[in-house]
């Protein structure tokens, strides 16, 4: 299995724009490799919103003892199960934990790059 790396960008809905059309013009000139994984936050309010501590010990201890059930998890975090089951949920909104077909839950990351453009933040 590859590793998967998501990009995580503060940036302007017209940075993201701008990135995305260009490259959706390399695409129209026949590049077709691999552009990666990008997930964009126009502010830094909804990037710390969205990475909280709790969520990022979350994310830490499905990538480091595999998929696993919400209530699982709640038990091996020490935290209630609604707690983790909304957590879970914002994290699967923005997709850095998907569903798998046997119910399970994954983090399908294995290195998460954030960048903050100061200008957008």
């Amino acid at each position: 299995m590859s590793s998967r790396t998501l990009n995580v960008r503060i940036e302007s809905f017209e940075e993201m724009m701008a990135r995305t059309r260009a490259i959706a013009k390399r695409i129209d000139r026949g590049e077709f490799k691999n552009f990666g994984e990008h997930l964009s936050f126009t502010t830094y309010e909804q990037f710390t919103a969205a990475f909280t501590e709790k969520r990022y010990e979350l994310l830490s201890v499905l990538k480091s003892e595999g998929p696993s059930s919400i209530r699982a998890l709640s038990k091996r975090l020490a935290r209630d199960y609604k707690s983790v089951h909304g957590d879970v949920g914002r994290l699967m909104e923005i997709g850095l934990i998907e569903k798998r077909e046997d119910g399970l839950i994954e983090a399908p990351y294995d290195k998460i790059i954030s960048e903050i453009n100061l200008k957008a933040a």
